[in-house]
């Protein structure tokens, strides 16, 4: 690894990543932390920084990135969102530059939006981000799980379109506070439960999905499974449902879709892919700090 030229930081609502980086992007060195959003006091994200990077810099002399829901309107600067389509260049050309009360230099890099032919609006904080450290070529779809998962239709590496569908809180919700939590018990691995949640799901082109839902309650009441699979069967229901509408939003994208996302979950959606024979691959797990750096560089801060 090279001389330290700049540090990343990935700034969620309950996460802290940090990386310090080489003049051509490598990491040297990586910090982590639950120091999300929600857990900063006082508003003292400088303080917060400070504890994770100074020990890498000191003096302050090296430029720092950010970017996620610390550019949000609970984060530390709320920055506008730029419209799509757009890419490194475009973000570089949109940052927000703050200096601290200790005299470091923080470029936010900000979130998109984007209007779907009907009006009606669509944002995203952080992913474009990863987006950009993919530097994907030609026309291209990737998938982004979480809670409010991402789907998004790239060209040359800049963002043309995305939809965003509430994934993981809809089943949050729906296991913890409706009556599907009567016929719940803990969770255990059931591939073959979740298997069949997908092709549940994604049946009619993902149509029908409060008529699904209770089905699944009136089959583990008959005795169709075991409570341990409700779990399992809703989280394929719900990706696959995901995963059908997603088909009709880029219909003319090739190519396998690229999952970009924490182990746990690409693997989740991999398999629901593999169910439906849809051709996948899964991106670097530093996407985030290859986007910030290509940013910074677009930028002249590298």
């Amino acid at each position: 690894m090279g001389t330290a030229k700049l540090i990343g930081i990935d700034w969620g609502t309950t996460s802290f990543r940090a990386a310090l980086m080489d003049g051509d992007g490598g990491i040297i060195d990586r910090r982590a932390s639950g120091d999300g959003l929600l857990s900063v006091t006082d508003r003292d994200f400088e303080g917060v920084l400070e504890r994770a990077i100074a020990g890498w810099d000191a003096a302050a002399t090296l430029p720092v990135t950010a970017s996620g829901m610390v550019t949000s309107r609970t984060g530390w600067v709320e920055t506008p969102y730029l419209p799509c389509p757009a890419g490194a260049d475009d973000l570089a050309g949109a940052l927000t530059r703050l200096t601290t009360a200790g005299g470091r230099r923080v470029a936010l890099i900000t979130g998109l939006s984007y209007r779907n032919p009907d009006g009606t609006p669509d944002v995203m904080r952080g992913e474009e981000t990863q987006i950009a450290g993919l530097a994907l070529a030609g026309k291209r779809l990737a998938v982004m799980p979480g809670t409010h998962s991402k789907w998004v239709r790239i060209d040359s590496g800049r963002i043309t379109a995305f939809r965003s569908a509430m994934t993981g809180d809809a089943f949050a919700a729906l296991r913890d506070h409706t009556v599907l939590k009567l016929t719940t018990a803990d969770r255990v691995e059931a591939p073959g439960a979740f298997a069949a949640g997908v092709a549940v799901g994604s049946a009619e082109g993902g149509a029908g999905l409060l008529g699904k839902l209770f089905r699944q309650r009136a089959g583990s009441l008959m005795g169709d499974f075991p409570a341990s699979e409700t779990a399992e069967r809703l989280s394929g229901l719900m990706i696959g449902t995901e995963i059908a509408e997603a088909r009709s939003f880029a219909p003319d994208v090739g190519g396998p879709v690229v999952i970009v996302g924490g182990e746990a979950l690409a693997a989740r959606y991999a398999a629901a892919l593999d169910v439906l024979g849809i051709a996948h691959e899964t991106a670097p797990a530093d996407a985030a700090f290859a986007g910030q750096y290509r940013i910074a560089k677009a930028a002249g801060l590298v």
